[in-house]
């Protein structure tokens, strides 16, 4: 095929853009049937992290605010920072206000797998695929790699905007200008608004990558050539990757901030020697890429994959990982079509040279995967700051199934339409089958008809911490991490995967252990730590055999949530209160908080009206961090200045401040600076770019008028 025939067939005619954009819809159909007839997903991170996530962003859209604090998980974290909230995403901020959560979740799934099958096609075709193969080889991609990951929901928000970013790259290399500049730009920032920094990360550097690859696979370049055109090509890709994190800093920067006091920066004093975060979890073990080819009859089968099997092979790291994070597979098919390009005389047939740059890609991919190189790498910028080597799995999918793609062309090639069509219809169906099959395996989350969320407003358990909030801030104890959320009060402990560091230690992770038979539950330290915690209830999923003085059981009963999230049939719940603790607000001497009155309580606003018999120091317990600030006015509204009212020296689970004897107003609030300087950037880099594109649109517009 000669160069001009191959750039002909790399842009689509309207018939065939129609074509893939219903094709993408019958598969998402295919896949997806429980979700579209009202189902929803269960398993994995749904329930413990996304819900209670995406529930209180819902509650704060609803209320007119930004959701910049979750004060439900733990003693709460900046949402904003943490990013999988994804609250400047573009579809978070429609979806988000117009449905419930249970909707939104799941019509943004599926509106991400229909847009990720669109755009990977569409990227096949700038690589010179045509129309059948290219279709083909966003099938393997899309239905290949992100089901097994379908707990994960930023693997698919995030997945989208990899062929996009990689087609937009093309496009700006083939064709440098500010337009197209302005286009890759634009896919970098919608990626990282969608949160979840880890494939950006990964599809950043595969960007980076593409120009200087390209330059080490064409031959007819001199050394001197090679070398211009790939400083030409990165540095356009470069300053696209720039704009995009300026247009982004309104996540970012706050995302900076949280990690700096996070667990993934570091053992940084004594009491933080349990911080545990080793960036090489979630890799793919060596031996393990052989479920390429042994997939659902060996590697992929129920029984290995629940063994876990694959960490006992030779060569894997002594991280720990899991099948969903190590997941690899194409489909038989298209193994054996990318094998046939073994033979010389297929390979010398196939267009271009973009294959060798993915086949350069996909093996660098691979050998990251492994985990091997993160010591040495973890040192360096974005390396040392993600878990899951694995991931890097997604560059070889989609470069594994280009060349299937490629494969397929050639041998289909002066083949009439008919059998075109029909050898395509008949892998592609052979192999989606074939991709469900071994995902349903390896997926930790299962579609049922009517998920536990739907159940929430018949939950018990929510009615009566509700009721109890009412009167004064509840804390739960529970099973679950984070799920108890749901039933719109704080619990501990927490469940983060970017977590201020104060939750790591263990401190923190001592006042959590569980209730024995040998002994009064909870015991005399253990309730010293949950007083001090704020905790007030406890849930358990059985009876406590020595409850604690004190502790008093509010009702045992299946829960119509609970009892359906942890699947534990009719067995029922037992609620208990503190009788005595302490509760969120504390004080020092404890004698001097008479009275307390809550008046307003929001994620990033606390006030209530206290009365103290003498000058004392309130401890609110939840989490110090930077941006949170405290009023005291008095009875006449007259806000008090130090030394009549100051914060005090706090530690990372109380905010304190002094406050004088009498009957005062006290207000914490949350200000984030760094949500505040990046929405200020972002905002400025937008106006800038556009003011760029629309003085070049009028000079273009003025060439055309004077010619």
């Amino acid at each position: 095929m000669g160069a001009e025939e191959v750039v002909s067939h790399r842009i689509p005619r309207t018939s065939e853009w129609l074509l893939a954009i219903c094709l993408g819809l019958l598969l998402l159909c295919w896949q997806w049937t429980g979700l579209l007839t009202g189902g929803g997903l269960v398993g994995g991170d749904t329930y413990p992290y996304f819900f209670p996530q995406k529930q209180l962003l819902s509650e704060e859209f609803a209320a007119g605010r930004i959701p910049l604090w979750h004060d439900r998980t733990a003693l709460g974290y900046p949402l904003l920072a943490e990013s999988q909230g994804g609250i400047f995403y573009p579809l978070t901020q429609v979806l988000y206000r117009l449905l419930s959560v249970h909707a939104a979740w799941h019509v943004s799934l599926l509106l991400h797998y229909w847009a990720a099958y669109v755009a990977a096609w569409r990227y096949a075709r700038s690589q010179g695929l045509r129309q059948w193969s290219a279709l083909l080889a966003a099938l393997v991609f899309v239905y290949g790699w992100f089901p097994a990951r379908s707990s994960l929901e930023w693997s698919i928000i995030g997945g989208v905007w990899f062929p996009v970013c990689l087609w937009q790259t093309t496009r700006l290399l083939e064709n440098p200008g500010l337009r197209r500049l302005s286009l890759l730009a634009a896919a970098f920032a919608l990626h990282l608004l969608a949160g979840h920094f880890a494939l950006a990360f990964i599809t950043q550097l595969t960007c980076l990558a593409v120009p200087v690859c390209h330059v080490l696979v064409v031959p007819s370049l001199s050394v001197a050539e090679r070398w211009r055109a790939a400083r030409t090509g990165l540095g356009w890709c470069s300053v696209a990757l720039l704009t995009g994190l300026l247009l982004s800093s309104v996540q970012l920067l706050p995302t900076l901030e949280l990690r700096r006091a996070s667990q993934r920066d570091g053992i940084r004093s004594e009491a933080d020697r349990t911080v545990a975060f080793n960036p090489a979890y979630g890799h793919l073990p060596p031996l393990y890429v052989t479920q390429l080819a042994a997939s659902w009859w060996y590697w992929h089968s129920p029984e290995v994959v629940q063994s876990r099997a694959m960490l006992r092979t030779p060569g894997a790291c002594g991280a720990d990982t899991n099948a969903v994070e190590a997941h690899l597979y194409l489909g038989l098919l298209p193994l054996g079509l990318c094998l046939l390009a073994l033979n010389r005389r297929i390979r010398r047939q196939l267009p271009g040279s973009g294959w060798k740059i993915w086949l350069l890609l996909s093996a660098a991919a691979l050998i990251y995967a492994t985990g091997w190189l993160v010591p040495v790498l973890g040192r360096l910028p974005g390396f040392g700051f993600f878990m899951g080597p694995g991931r890097y799995s997604i560059v070889s999918q989609l470069g594994l199934a280009l060349l299937a793609g490629l494969v397929l062309d050639v041998i289909l090639r002066r083949r009439s339409a008919v059998l075109r069509v029909g050898v395509s219809a008949a892998v592609a169906g052979i192999t989606m089958v074939d991709l469900q099959w071994s995902a349903l395996a390896v997926s930790d989350a299962v579609v049922i008809a009517n998920p536990p969320l739907k159940s929430l407003p018949d939950s018990w358990l929510a009615q009566t911490l509700q009721s109890e909030d009412r009167l004064s801030p509840v804390r739960v104890f529970a099973p679950g991490a984070n799920i108890v959320n749901l039933c719109g009060v704080s619990s501990v402990p927490q469940y983060l995967g970017l977590g201020p560091a104060a939750y790591f230690r263990t401190e923190f992770q001592a006042a959590f252990a569980m209730a024995t038979d040998a002994e009064d539950y909870p015991g005399t330290a253990q309730a010293v730590q949950l007083d001090r915690l704020g905790v007030t209830h406890l849930l358990t999923t059985e009876p406590i055999a020595r409850p604690a003085v004190g502790l008093q059981l509010l009702r045992s009963a299946p829960d119509a949530f609970l009892n359906r999230v942890w699947g534990r049939g009719v067995e029922p719940c037992f609620l208990y209160r503190i009788n005595g603790s302490a509760g969120r607000l504390q004080s020092e001497p404890a004698d001097a908080l008479q009275q307390v009155r809550w008046l307003q309580r929001q994620p990033a606003r606390v006030e209530f009206q206290v009365t103290t018999t003498a000058d004392c120091v309130l401890r609110l317990a939840d989490l110090s961090f930077p941006g949170w600030s405290v009023q005291v006015l008095n009875q006449d509204g007259v806000l008090l200045n130090a030394p009549e009212a100051k914060p005090v020296e706090e530690d990372d689970y109380h905010r304190s401040v002094t406050v004088p004897a009498g009957i005062h107003r006290v207000i914490w609030t949350y200000d984030s600076g760094s949500f505040r300087l990046g929405l200020l950037l972002s905002a400025g880099t937008l106006a800038v770019l556009l003011g760029l594109l629309l003085r070049e649109s009028r000079m273009r517009a003025t060439v055309n008028d004077r010619s």
